[in-house]
C-alpha cells in the first residue's frame, strides 16, 4: 500500500500537471495505477488536490504575505506546488503542522534546490506559527528573513527550474506528450503544474509517513 509521502508526491505531480495544462482524469487514473495508490490513499490524494485548487487564492495570498522581493508566481512551478500543498495542509489542519512542514521539506529536497528547501521550511513555519505556534517546526525566523532576498533571487526561474525532472525529459518530450486540457476533478481553478512524462518518472524516495 502507498504511503502518505507517496500520496503527497502524487498531489504535487497533479498540481504541476494542472499548471502545465496536462492534467485530466485519465492522467490521474494512470498515475494512481502505476504508483499503486488506491482506496483510502487515493481518496486522500484527491481530497488534498481538490482542496488546494478550491482554496488556491487564499493559499497564494497567505504564502505571498511571507515573500518579500518577489511573489509566488515568480518561483518555479514545482516550488509553487510544494508550498501550496504544505500551506493547505497547515491551514486546513489535515495533519499536524510539523508533519506538513516535514513532508514539504522532504519533497523540496527531492525535487528542488537547497535554497528551495530553506524557502519552503521558512514560509511554512511562519504560516504554522500564525495558526498554532505549539506545533510549528523550529526555524531561525530572524536568519530566514535576513537571507530571504538572496534565497528568492536564487530561485528565480531562469533555466529549467519549473520542471525539476531529469533534463533529458524536460523539453521536446514534455511538449510532445501533452494531455488534453479538461480536468477530471470537480474542483478546478486555473493554476497548478506537470507533464505526463514527469508523472511517470519513478520517484526517488518513498518514505514511511504517518498512518
Amino acid at each position: 500500500m502507498a504511503t502518505r509521502h507517496q500520496v503527497r508526491q502524487a498531489v504535487i505531480t497533479f498540481l504541476y500537471a494542472h499548471e502545465m495544462d496536462t492534467f485530466n482524469k485519465d492522467f490521474a487514473s494512470e498515475y494512481f495505477a502505476e504508483q499503486k495508490i488506491k482506496n483510502e490513499q487515493k481518496n486522500f490524494a484527491e481530497t488534498l488536490f481538490g482542496g488546494v485548487l478550491e482554496n488556491i487564492d487564499n493559499i497564494d495570498e497567505k504564502i505571498n504575505s511571507y515573500l518579500s522581493s518577489f511573489k509566488l508566481a515568480e518561483l518555479g512551478a514545482m516550488e509553487r506546488a510544494i508550498l501550496r500543498l504544505g500551506a493547505h495542509e497547515i491551514l486546513a489542519q489535515t495533519c499536524e503542522a510539523r508533519v506538513a512542514i516535514s513532508e514539504a521539506v522532504a519533497l523540496a529536497s527531492e525535487f528542488g534546490s537547497t535554497n528551495g528547501v530553506k524557502l519552503v521550511n521558512g514560509v511554512l513555519d511562519n504560516i504554522a506559527k500564525d495558526k498554532s505556534p505549539v506545533t510549528s517546526a523550529a526555524v531561525d525566523t530572524k536568519e530566514f528573513y535576513e537571507n530571504l532576498s538572496a534565497i528568492q533571487e536564487s530561485l528565480k526561474p531562469n533555466e529549467s527550474r519549473n520542471s525539476r525532472i531529469p533534463k533529458d525529459k524536460e523539453n521536446n518530450e514534455l511538449r510532445n506528450s501533452r494531455i488534453p486540457k479538461e480536468s477530471g476533478f470537480k474542483k478546478s481553478a486555473k493554476s497548478g503544474p506537470a507533464s505526463k512524462t514527469a508523472a511517470k518518472q519513478p520517484l526517488k524516495r518513498a518514505r514511511k509517513d504517518e498512518k
